[in-house]
């Protein structure tokens, strides 16, 4: 949704999360072979168990155990075979519990204790992380290793400013050339789906002067992600500065005047990329074409690169996803059919066939395409897919079955399992349905910052707004340096008419910290609606849609427009708007508001 924005684990990105996971499956389903093993890639937490030995020996020791705080060596050490014994079992909470108190124990060997550290982590026991990072960095404190994972810990926790401290030491402790060194962390700092944390903790532990071009681009980057594009622009012009012939820096630079509404200079700046490298950067201007909203000129762009032999396959691929976004069903199956016949990017072609497949109707046809998906190990995106429509019929049994067998072939989707049952069970409007299972997830996962999330929403959607309110409160006390959180709960108040000063204050604290970000501007624009401002409601709602094409926020840019009697430029935004996501029920509802069934 628009004006909030996930903090947890992340929903899919529509179109990017497909790319990797869907073109591994190509050569498997094109020719056939989608037999499924029933068994998953293995997991992080099952592949590091001890030897058989040690298990039927551990089995012994669990029989009688009544799991006291280990206080001894020798507690320490049955606590770490009760532990694995766990993992095997796939009892998780239970795992990170007991490598805590072996952990925890007088002198116990710096190895358990990093041990304990990741278990919990790969487990998503964040607390229990939280409370040994620092006892691992206190224990060790010439460690880089260390440092590293006390910050991720930290930014999986949302304490930014911590994170910072930690990341300063593991870049000189690790003895490392400062620039790989910041490469290798934001890489490690993906995983704390923290990315404004991850930007801020990152850029204060650097020393810029230090920094080569390929490591600026890889900050400002983040920074770019952050909706921070004042820094993502200082990061980019230092870049070049460093190295005029760097072409990820003039990609990075056109992407940042891109967002800054700047399309002269991004086209330039694209156009500098392509130049300087031919074939690693043949999609640049294309790319930002599509961002500027600039569409027959960037399929213009792309079928000329058709006839380049190279890019010609990759240029089919993205006519083909610029016609879906754009609603141009016609064109987008006909280059999807053909991709699925010649066997180019078949899972993708398939995927994508299966949700033209429910925008006409055919759910049958949708979910048996999305069922081939998930017997060739497409994962959790076609499972949620082929569940909503299962959902859909009324088969909600069959649905949460199907979503349940990711978690037998790989034991850490168990908290997307919950986060994608409870979202289908709010789009059922069975939000207390919702709650209740989140509920018994936090039990399981105590702390969960994408749990808690998912909770507060659905608390709002059972109609429980009070309950809504205090949970983001709580979250927010949690996590004080997260804006996200801070525009979630003032978004929250607005939309619900409760203490629009408050909300006001909410979203502009966030705005501050993240000013580009489509999501918070949508909640400044909509708060200010809410408080009878639309004329002063127009620029940020207007600015969000353009950096975004977010259907929720041309619902919000439409009635605003429409209450200022600027009904002409409402229906427009609403018609495309509905073109790109005809599934979108705000959006519907919105324009029922307004405009009567039937009429023209």
């Amino acid at each position: 949704m628009a004006g909030r924005v996930w903090i947890g684990e992340q929903p899919p990105d529509f179109f990017g999360a497909i790319q990797g996971t869907l073109e591994a499956l190509t050569y498997r389903i094109f020719h056939g072979a989608v037999e499924f093993s029933g068994i998953g890639a293995p997991s992080a937490i099952v592949t590091r168990m001890r030897s058989r030995i040690l298990l039927v020996a551990a089995a012994t020791l669990a029989a009688c155990a009544v799991e006291p705080r280990a206080s001894t060596p020798a507690d320490a050490d049955a606590a770490t075979i009760v532990a694995e014994v766990a993992l095997e079992r796939g009892e998780c909470r239970t795992a990170a519990e007991q490598y805590a108190n072996a952990a925890t124990v007088r002198h116990a060997p710096i190895a358990t204790l990093q041990r304990a550290v990741e278990v919990a982590m790969d487990c998503q026991q964040f607390e229990t992380a939280g409370r040994l990072a620092p006892l691992w960095r206190e224990r060790a404190p010439e460690s880089a290793a260390a440092a590293r994972q006390a910050g991720i810990v930290a930014l999986r926790l949302g304490q930014n400013s911590s994170a910072a401290a930690d990341f300063r030491d593991a870049i000189r402790l690790s003895g490392e050339d400062p620039a790989k060194a910041l490469v290798d962390l934001a890489q490690a700092s993906a995983a704390a789906v923290n990315d404004f944390g991850a930007y801020t903790a990152l850029r204060a532990a650097s020393d810029l002067a230090k920094l080569d071009a390929s490591a600026l681009v890889v900050l400002g980057e983040l920074a770019l992600e952050s909706y921070v594009f004042r820094d993502a622009r200082e990061l980019a012009d230092a870049a070049i500065a460093r190295d005029p012939q760097s072409a990820p820096a003039q990609v990075l630079l056109s992407r940042v005047l891109a967002g800054s509404d700047d399309a002269t200079g991004a086209i330039a700046a694209a156009n500098a990329a392509r130049r300087m490298d031919p074939q690693g950067q043949a999609f640049a201007l294309a790319e930002i074409l599509i961002a500027l909203d600039r569409i027959e000129e960037a399929h213009m762009e792309l079928e000329r690169l058709l006839a380049d032999d190279d890019a010609s396959p990759e240029a089919e691929r993205r006519l083909a996803l610029l016609a879906y976004r754009e609603g141009d069903i016609q064109e987008a199956a006909g280059r999807f059919s053909q991709r699925l016949r010649t066997g180019d990017g078949a899972g993708e072609a398939l995927f994508y066939l299966g949700a033209l497949a429910e925008r006409h109707g055919n759910e049958q046809v949708a979910l048996e395409m999305y069922r081939q998906l998930v017997q060739a190990g497409a994962g959790m995106l076609a499972r949620r897919r082929a569940a909503a429509v299962l959902m859909k019929q009324g088969k909600r049994e069959e649905a949460f079955s199907l979503l349940d067998a990711e978690v037998a072939s790989e034991p850490g989707a168990s908290v997307d399992v919950v986060l994608a049952k409870s979202s289908l069970l709010i789009a059922a409007d069975d939000a207390a349905a919702a709650v209740e299972l989140l509920d018994a997830a936090l039990d399981l996962y105590p702390g969960h910052p994408g749990i808690l999330y998912q909770r507060a929403l659905a608390l709002e959607s059972a109609g429980r707004v009070p309950d809504s309110i205090t949970a983001f409160e709580s979250l927010l006390k949690r996590r004080p340096e997260d804006p996200t959180l801070m525009n979630a709960l003032g978004y929250t108040l607005a939309d619900n008419h409760k203490s629009l000063a408050r909300a006001n204050g909410l979203i502009d604290d966030a705005l501050a910290l993240m000013p580009d970000n489509p999501a918070i501007l949508d909640s400044q624009g909509w708060v200010r609606y809410r408080r009878g401002q639309a004329e002063q409601a127009l620029a940020p709602l207007t600015r969000a849609y353009r950096l975004s094409r977010d259907t929720e926020i041309a619902a919000h840019w439409g009635e605003v427009l429409w209450s200022l009697e600027r009904e002409s430029e409402a229906r427009t935004i609403w018609a495309r708007a509905l073109a790109r996501d005809p599934e979108s029920t705000l959006l519907k509802d919105t324009i029922g508001r307004f405009i009567p069934p039937n009429t023209p």
